[in-house]
C-alpha cells in the first residue's frame, strides 16, 4: 500500500545519484540510437523508446532542482537528519550526531518529510506529477515498490561505525536499487538497443522485490 509520502522518500533516497543517473540515461540513449541500425526492431518503436529515455533524463534534473530548492529552507539539524537517513554522504556525517531520544528522532524525521512534501507540492511537484513523469522509469519505480512493500531497510547499506543512539544499532541492510556506475549503465543500455527506461520487463533483481521495468541497467544501494 502506498503512503502519501512515498514519492518524496524516493526522491530523497535517489537525490545523491540523480545527476549521474540523468547523464547515464542520456548517454545510453544516444548510444542505442547510434546502434539501432543493427537491430531489426521497428525504427519508430526504437525512436520512441529513446525519446522516452531522454524525457526521463530531463525529468530527473528538473525534480532534483525542485528538491534542492525545498531543502534550501532546512535548518542545520534538518539537513543532518536528511543526510543520516537518506543521503548517507560520509563527508557530511563525519563526527556529527544528534542529541535526542530515538522517539524524538523518528518524530522529527516524520515532521521534516511532511514539510518537504508541502514545499514540493506548492511548486507543483505532487505525487500525481511524480507518477506521470516516472511511471515507466525502472530505478525510481523499483524504489517506490520497495517502500510500498515495507522494504525501506533494503534501500541502503548496513551502517558501520557509531550508531545515532548510544548502544542501539540502527543499521540497514539489503540489496539496493540505483545504478552501480555511469559507465555500467551506459554499457548495458547500449548492449540492449530495444530496451528503454519506459518499457516494462520482468522481475527486479532486488531480493524479493517483485518490481521491475526495464531501465538504465543494474541496481545497487544508495549510500
Amino acid at each position: 500500500m502506498r503512503d502519501k509520502y512515498d514519492y518524496m522518500r524516493v526522491l530523497l533516497y535517489a537525490y545523491p545519484h540523480a545527476e549521474k543517473l540523468s547523464e547515464a540515461v542520456r548517454v545510453g540513449a544516444k548510444v542505442r540510437a547510434s546502434l539501432s541500425f543493427k537491430h531489426p526492431m521497428d525504427t519508430l518503436a526504437i525512436m520512441e523508446s529513446i525519446a522516452a529515455d531522454m524525457a526521463h533524463a530531463e525529468c530527473l534534473l528538473r525534480w532534483k532542482e525542485q528538491l534542492e530548492r525545498a531543502i534550501s529552507y532546512c535548518s542545520e539539524e534538518e539537513l543532518f537528519l536528511l543526510e543520516y537517513k537518506y543521503f548517507r554522504r560520509k563527508s557530511r556525517l563525519s563526527g556529527r550526531t544528534i542529541t535526542c531520544s530515538e522517539r524524538s528522532y523518528f518524530r522529527k524525521q516524520k515532521q521534516l518529510l511532511s514539510r518537504l512534501c508541502c514545499r514540493m507540492q506548492r511548486r507543483g511537484c505532487t505525487e500525481e506529477a511524480f507518477l506521470r513523469d516516472f511511471e515507466g522509469f525502472s530505478p525510481y519505480m523499483t524504489i517506490l515498490k520497495a517502500l510500498m512493500n515495507g522494504w525501506e531497510r533494503k534501500l541502503v547499506q548496513r551502517r558501520s561505525g557509531r550508531p545515532l543512539f548510544g548502544g542501539q544499532s540502527s543499521s540497514s541492510e539489503g540489496a539496493g536499487f540505483l545504478p552501480r556506475s555511469t559507465k555500467k549503465t551506459i554499457a548495458e543500455s547500449a548492449a540492449m538497443p530495444t530496451m528503454s527506461a519506459a518499457m516494462p520487463t520482468g522481475e527486479s533483481a532486488a531480493e524479493g522485490s517483485g518490481a521491475g521495468s526495464s531501465g538504465t541497467g543494474a541496481t545497487v544501494s544508495a549510500r
